[in-house]
């Protein structure tokens, strides 16, 4: 399948998928997507549940151009999927060293396990700096926990998603993003209307203008009022 969270993957290639974080506008989206295309085909798919899938470690891949990728296990979340499994992941990586791939966490403190080599793109979620509104919607590590985590990752190519992005702090997201150093940041709105706590367009903006002005490469995806701006 064609990726439709990121618009720079060329694929998803999900030899592991599944999820135990629990957040609340994952059901909607990614879980109900795949639920569409498993049914009838794998059960622990379509429950969701984290499992593997060997024989997808032999699948060809596709090529990359300058700043794509093959969006890795992005129907689940590497953090469920056991060390031995996760190394074969990255051995098959390996095979295709003129490729790109993107691995993302909510949990990125599992990517101390192994060693990943230059042309996979480590990435995050951050959808606050607030942990107090994280509590609410999800059971996946704190943002002060994932930052930490991710900052003491040493790899050279990191990415930030700020999306689905939530209230949050301005100077605290700057730092986030001074601090993890990312090769590129994404930002969006929640697009399955799960009415999540979001900030003002104003201020979405004004961190959008902020990190571009710092040089960051800032990708948008999806922009518009906060669902309260429009009830208004």
């Amino acid at each position: 399948m064609k990726s439709n969270m990121y618009e720079l993957s060329v694929r998803q290639w999900n030899p592991f998928v599944g999820c135990l974080h629990d957040c609340s506008y994952c059901k909607p989206s990614f879980q109900a997507q795949l639920k569409r295309w498993a049914k009838g085909k794998c059960e622990y798919c379509y429950h969701f549940k984290p499992h593997f899938h060997s024989e997808r470690l032999e699948q060809i891949m596709p090529r990359t151009g300058y700043m794509q990728f093959i969006f890795t296990c992005s129907n689940g979340d590497v953090a469920f999927c056991r060390t031995p499994f996760l190394r074969a992941i990255i051995e098959r990586i390996k095979q295709e060293p003129d490729k790109n791939f993107l691995i993302q966490s909510k949990d990125p403190a599992t990517f101390s396990r192994v060693k990943f080599p230059s042309n996979v793109i480590l990435g995050t979620t951050i959808e606050t700096n607030r942990d107090d509104i994280i509590r609410k919607i999800s059971n996946a590590p704190l943002p002060s926990a994932r930052i930490e985590a991710f900052k003491n990752i040493e790899h050279k190519l990191k990415m930030l998603t700020y999306e689905p992005i939530m209230i949050f702090d301005l100077e605290q997201m700057l730092d986030i993003a001074k601090w993890i150093k990312p090769a590129m940041i994404w930002m969006g709105y929640d697009s399955k209307n799960c009415k999540l706590e979001e900030p003002a367009l104003c201020k979405f903006k004004q961190l959008h203008w902020e990190l571009s002005c710092m040089g960051f490469i800032v990708i948008l995806k999806t922009i518009r009022q906060a669902w309260w701006e429009k009830e208004r």
